[in-house]
């Protein structure tokens, strides 16, 4: 941003993308803080030279060749705001700005700087939700892992258990026990209030069959993958004959969920289209950020 032939006063918004992140510091370049300020660049920084006790290092500082080359070719602002210039500029950071209205004494700048502190806060504020973001990402991929990793604890004990007592393969593992597989599953489903996800890739009328067991003001939404045997008139049927159902085909699906009114989360080990016919269990997902992340991925 170039300050020749300046106004008096400057009313141009202050772009947040004129405050630049470094050395660990969020700074603005000599020369747009001269345009904000009404004056030339070489009278803003010769103002700071000649009261350089009042520019220590974390106020104001001159960035090195390396430096001046490496943000003209990664920031298009800086690009834009430097072009033509053969030295490397000044930075001022906050406090910088601060102390050079001191020096200036002058009303436009002395306006100026109060909504440049005031994009300054604001850039804080962002980078203090971002990081916050970051933390919770990390602290739901740990929790993802982890859930992972105790899923497949479970199920292998699942399979331990089901070698040692040799178990018929009309029951479903759940809550440490095992249950008639029929009654379970419309016992589960009979438990929404309001609405049913059903996550399956390979969903087929049978599993139409389970559902149907759902109280009749719930909805249904399923996601099946391609290669789901599930009919258009299948779906049309049981529309007919019971209530409207959404079905989406969504790809990759890997996982079988059931979800019920977007609170409780179940992963399935089988296809609900096997219950009856292969041992199946069903896992209540308890970890908060794990179940939270499913229920967003698959909305009604």
């Amino acid at each position: 941003m170039k300050s020749e032939n300046l106004p008096e006063k400057n009313d141009e918004k202050i772009d947040e993308n004129l405050i630049y992140e470094i050395r660990g510091m969020q700074v603005m370049l000599d020369s747009d803080v001269a345009y904000f300020f009404g004056v030339g660049i070489k009278n803003l920084n010769l103002a700071m030279k000649r009261n350089k006790q009042r520019f220590p290092e974390d106020f104001c500082f001159q960035i090195n060749s390396k430096e001046f080359k490496n943000l003209r070719l990664q920031i298009e602002t800086f690009r834009e705001s430097t072009k033509g210039r053969k030295y490397a500029p000044y930075m001022y950071t906050e406090h910088g700005i601060i102390a050079l209205v001191g020096v200036l004494k002058s009303d436009v700048a002395a306006q100026a700087s109060v909504e440049i502190s005031r994009k300054f806060v604001e850039m804080r504020k962002t980078l203090i939700e971002n990081s916050n973001l970051i933390l919770m990402a990390t602290e739901t991929k740990r929790e993802l892992l982890e859930f992972e990793n105790e899923t497949n604890r479970k199920f292998d004990e699942i399979y331990r258990w089901k070698e040692e007592k040799d178990l018929p393969i009309d029951k479903v593992i759940a809550e440490g026990k095992y249950f008639d597989a029929f009654d379970y599953i419309i016992n589960l489903i009979g438990r929404a209030n309001t609405n049913i996800v059903l996550i399956d890739p390979y969903c087929d009328k049978k599993a139409l069959v389970y559902l149907n067991h759902k109280k009749p003001e719930v909805s249904l939404t399923i996601y099946k993958g391609p290669h789901s045997k599930l009919k258009d008139e299948e779906i049309a049927l049981y529309e007919a004959q019971n209530s409207k159902i959404k079905v989406i085909q969504k790809e990759p699906l890997h996982d079988r969920y059931l979800i019920l009114d977007q609170n409780e989360c179940y992963l399935i080990s089988t296809s609900l289209n096997s219950a009856g016919k292969s041992l199946m269990s069903i896992i209540k997902i308890e970890l908060e950020n794990a179940k939270r992340q499913i229920i967003d991925e698959y909305p009604l």
